[in-house]
C-alpha cells in the first residue's frame, strides 16, 4: 500500500520550496497548487474553473481537486507527498475516500510561518496569479478559517507534525528530512 504524507501551510510558508530541496528520500511530490497554477497558465478547462476561485481568494471546489487527484494517484511511487492539500475538512474526508485500498495517510506536516515572512516570500516570487498582497490577505484568511478543523482531525489520528519555517529553507529542509524519515521509517 502506498504511503502518503500531506504537507499543509499558509501561503508563503515554504512548503514547495523546501520539499524540492529534499534529495535523501525518493518520493512522488505532488502539488495541487502548482498543478492548478500550471492549468491556469496553459488556459485549460480546469485552469479556467480554478481561476474563477483563485481570483477571489476562495478554495477550489472539491470536485475539481478530486478530478485532479484521481487522474494522478496510480502513477505515484509508493512514497507520496501531497503538497498544499487538503484545504478544508470536506477535502480531507474526500481524500480518505479516494485513496481507500490504494494508499494510507501516514502523516501530516504543517509548515508554520510568521505572516510578515510569508507575505515577503509571496511578493518576492510573484509567479502566480494569486501572488500579490491583496490576494495573500484573502488566502491567509481562508487558510486560518479552515486549518484548525483539519489540524484537529489529524491530531486525533496521531498523524500531525509541525515544522517552524521562519528561517531559510536549508534549515527547514533538515528538519523536514528528519520528520519524513520518521514517517517513512522502514522505506528509508
Amino acid at each position: 500500500m502506498k504511503k502518503i504524507i500531506l504537507i499543509l501551510g499558509a501561503p508563503g510558508s515554504g512548503k514547495t520550496t523546501t520539499l524540492q530541496k529534499v534529495k535523501s528520500i525518493e518520493f512522488s511530490h505532488y502539488s495541487i497548487g502548482e498543478t492548478f497554477r500550471q492549468n491556469i497558465k496553459e488556459d485549460t478547462e480546469i485552469g479556467k474553473e480554478v481561476k474563477r476561485y483563485t481570483d477571489i481568494g476562495q478554495i477550489v471546489p472539491i470536485h475539481i481537486a478530486q478530478k485532479v487527484i484521481e487522474s494522478y494517484i496510480d502513477d505515484w511511487k509508493d512514497l507520496i507527498i501531497i503538497d498544499d492539500y487538503p484545504r478544508d475538512m470536506e477535502q480531507a474526508k474526500m481524500l480518505e475516500t479516494i485513496i481507500t485500498h490504494k494508499a494510507e495517510v501516514v502523516g501530516v506536516i504543517e509548515f508554520l510561518v510568521d505572516k510578515q515572512i510569508a507575505l515577503s516570500r509571496i511578493t518576492s516570487r510573484a509567479r502566480g496569479v494569486d501572488d500579490n498582497p491583496i490576494k495573500f490577505e484573502d488566502r491567509m484568511r481562508v487558510y486560518r478559517e479552515k486549518i484548525e478543523s483539519i489540524r484537529n482531525f489529524y491530531i486525533a489520528q496521531n498523524k500531525y507534525w509541525s515544522l517552524q519555517n521562519n528561517y531559510k529553507t536549508d534549515n527547514a529542509k533538515e528538519e523536514l528530512e528528519n520528520i519524513l524519515k520518521a514517517l517513512f521509517n522502514e522505506k528509508v
